[in-house]
């Protein structure tokens, strides 16, 4: 009997999630997409390959104060995240910066601040690095709209170019046309805007098993 050829294992694809580009290019004007599950989301996104793991990059909120339910409302995502076999939650720092106002009509020069978040950049682009040069992946896939990636992509486009990269951004319709991708495309790298349609199909229940005694709810506020 002629023999049956075995079917051709799936590529490795790692998934890196810029959280913050995320939550501000999509979620903060859906709020009730906010109970998102990436994981389910890019395995039905990516389903010729084999996505070995989703990183999600992001910072606690509101460091500094006390009492906060913005902290609580995220801790309680990333631990409905944290439940999840293929997630690595990566966390940098966020912090408030003082800028001075800059107004005309500001004749005081008024500081304030602004929370800014610190480090994701860098992990993200010392994780496309490391799984580069350790040869860990087929296919890289990286969720942001920050042009700070771009020498890390190009890094891995040049000196591994057997990798595929494709860059998602996250963005509504309607503000497409205000994203650039020039610079990707000349690398030979694949971007374009992340495809919402089915986003709506990929949330948590509204309670999570997060270990054997513990389950989170959905905040009351998303919905």
């Amino acid at each position: 009997m002629p023999e049956t050829a075995l079917p051709l294992p799936k590529k490795r694809c790692m998934v890196y999630v810029d959280s913050f580009n995320l939550y501000f290019g999509v979620f903060q004007h859906n709020p009730a997409w906010k109970w998102f599950n990436v994981q389910s989301f890019f395995e039905a996104l990516r389903l010729d390959e084999n996505v070995v793991a989703v990183k999600f990059f992001t910072a606690l909120v509101e460091p500094q104060k006390h009492v906060s339910p913005r902290r609580d409302r995220q801790k309680r995502y990333l631990k409905a995240l944290g439940s999840l076999s293929k997630v690595k939650i990566i966390l940098g720092k966020y912090q408030e910066r003082n800028v001075t106002c800059q107004a005309r009509e500001c004749l005081r020069r008024l500081e304030y601040q602004v929370p800014e978040e610190k480090k994701t950049d860098v992990n993200i682009a010392v994780n496309l690095l490391e799984e580069a040069f350790r040869e860990l992946v087929d296919s890289m896939v990286i969720v942001s709209g920050d042009s700070d990636l771009e020498p890390a992509v190009e890094w891995v486009r040049r000196n591994h170019p057997q990798i595929k990269i494709t860059v998602y951004i996250p963005v509504l319709e309607d503000e497409r046309h205000l994203r650039r991708n020039d610079n990707y495309h000349r690398m030979g790298v694949t971007c374009k805007p992340l495809p919402l349609a089915d986003s709506p199909r990929h949330l948590f229940p509204a309670t999570v098993q997060v270990n054997e005694k513990e389950t989170v709810a959905r905040p009351a506020e998303w919905v």
